[in-house]
């Protein structure tokens, strides 16, 4: 609570990235200082997908969020991952996911966890 009585956020570190706000606002963040293996990446895009299922009703295309999913989870288990073309296709993900907060906010978590990964 600030000194005139509203709520406020106050964002350490770097102010880039997803932020909720509003009466009903919700955000999920997942832990982009955890492990960048490839099972992690995989869980969480399996989340992502569950998450994109769940809230058809609120994308433009969910198809086609499903189908980017898809194609990061492939692109990330090859011998050599092409770091360009999957990071090409995460900015996209996270651009059709940008309508509903807490998709987004882990959307863009992941997008730093794979980014990590393919370092």
């Amino acid at each position: 609570m600030t000194q005139d009585g509203n709520r406020g956020v106050v964002i350490h570190g770097s102010s880039t990235g997803p932020v909720a706000v509003g009466r009903n606002a919700t955000a999920n963040q997942i832990n982009q200082t955890g492990d960048a293996s490839l099972p992690a990446i995989l869980e969480e895009l399996r989340r992502t997908r569950r998450l994109i299922e769940e809230n058809r009703s609120q994308l433009n295309d969910p198809d086609l969020a499903l189908e980017e999913v898809d194609d990061i989870a492939d692109l990330v288990q090859q011998d050599q991952p092409d770091r360009k073309r999957i990071m090409a296709k995460v900015n996209r993900l996270v651009d059709r996911l940008s309508a509903i907060g807490g998709i987004a906010g882990g959307t863009w978590g992941l997008s730093q966890l794979i980014s990590q990964f393919l370092r």
